[in-house]
C-alpha cells in the first residue's frame, strides 16, 4: 500500500464505471491527461497493468477485473462509514441541557416533555429549573427558556408564544374578603406580588389602571404565589397556564381589564443552532407553540 494512493483506486473505480477517459474526466471534472497519469501511477504502483486503452473505451484484463471487484467493495465500504459517521451526527442524542424558570417549566415545558423523549430516545435530558439570570457558557447551558430579551448579541432568541396573565383568587379568600368589580377596590386587598414580574397595569376600553398597592407577599417565584392563592391567601397577577387553573381551582378576577402579556423566548447560542440535539428541541417547542 505504500506505493498506492487511495485517491487513484477511486479514479480507477469511476474510469471503469464511466466506461471511458474521457467520460470519466468530465464526472470527475479533472483534465483527460491528469486523469490518464493517475491511473499510470496506480499501475506503476501496483506492479502490473490493469486496462487496454483503445479509442473504445477501456478494456480490463484479468488482474484489472479482480482489481475492481476489491476496489469497488472497498469505495462502498468507505461510503458506508462516511454515511454512517454523517448519520449519528445528524442524529440527535447525548445529552442536552435546559434552562427554565419555575412557571414556565411547570405550566409550559413539563407538558411537553415526555412526548419529546419518545421523539428522541437518544437524547439525555438535564433541565435545570429556577429564576436566576443563567450565564449560558459558564453554566453549560445549550438552551434557555426566559421571560425576556437576552442582551448577548451571540445568542439567538426565537419567541415561543405570549403568556397571557390574569388576577386570580380562591373562592374562599372572595367569600371572606369580598370581590373586587375594579382595579381601584385591589387597595383593599390583600395582594401577593411577583417583584421580578410585570407592573399591574390594567386597561379596558380607553382606561388604565396602574395599581401599586402594598403587597403581602413578594416572591420571584409564581408557583409559591400561585399556592398561596390556592390556600386562600390574597389576590396575585399570574399566568394562564391551564394546568396551573385546574390544580389551583382560582377564581379569575376583572377579566374584562387586560393585562399586558409577556413574551416567553428560546434562546440558544448562535453556533450551537445547527447542532441536532439544540436544532431537534427548537424545532419541537416551535412546533408545540405554533411557530412552525
Amino acid at each position: 500500500m505504500g506505493n498506492v494512493d487511495l485517491n487513484d483506486i477511486r479514479l480507477f473505480v469511476a474510469v471503469v464505471q464511466a466506461g471511458s477517459f474521457s467520460k470519466a474526466a468530465d464526472l470527475a471534472n479533472i483534465p483527460k491527461s491528469r486523469l490518464s497519469r493517475r491511473i499510470s501511477r496506480l499501475e506503476a504502483g501496483l506492479g502490473t497493468a490493469l486496462m487496454d486503452r483503445s479509442r473504445r473505451g477501456v478494456l480490463l484484463n484479468e488482474v484489472g477485473e479482480q482489481f475492481y471487484l476489491r476496489a469497488q467493495q472497498m469505495m462502498q465500504a468507505a461510503e458506508a462509514a462516511v454515511n454512517g459517521v454523517q448519520g449519528r451526527l445528524d442524529t440527535p442524542g447525548g445529552l442536552l441541557r435546559i434552562s427554565v424558570s419555575t412557571e414556565v417549566g411547570r405550566g409550559f415545558l413539563m407538558l411537553h416533555l415526555a412526548e419529546y423523549m419518545r421523539r428522541y430516545p437518544d437524547v439525555v435530558l438535564e433541565v435545570e429549573i429556577n429564576n436566576k439570570k443563567v450565564n449560558m457558557i459558564q453554566d453549560g447551558i445549550d438552551i434557555s427558556l426566559r421571560l425576556s430579551l437576552p442582551e448577548d448579541g451571540n445568542v439567538v432568541a426565537r419567541k415561543l408564544t405570549d403568556i397571557e396573565l390574569g388576577l386570580f383568587a380562591a373562592e374562599s379568600y372572595l367569600q371572606r374578603a369580598g370581590c373586587p368589580e375594579s382595579p381601584h377596590e385591589l387597595h383593599g386587598h390583600t395582594l401577593l406580588n411577583k417583584y421580578d414580574g410585570p407592573e399591574w397595569r390594567f386597561v379596558c376600553r380607553q382606561h388604565c389602571v396602574h395599581i401599586q398597592g402594598s403587597c403581602k407577599l413578594s416572591s420571584n417565584d409564581a408557583n409559591l404565589l400561585g399556592q398561596m392563592v390556592s390556600d386562600g391567601i390574597g389576590i396575585a397577577l399570574l399566568p394562564c397556564f391551564d394546568n396551573m387553573l385546574r390544580s389551583g381551582g382560582w377564581v379569575r378576577l376583572l377579566p374584562q381589564w387586560r393585562v399586558d402579556t409577556v413574551p416567553l423566548y428560546l434562546v440558544y447560542y448562535k453556533n450551537r443552532g445547527s447542532t441536532p440535539n439544540v436544532a431537534s428541541m427548537v424545532d419541537f417547542l416551535l412546533e408545540k407553540s405554533g411557530r412552525r
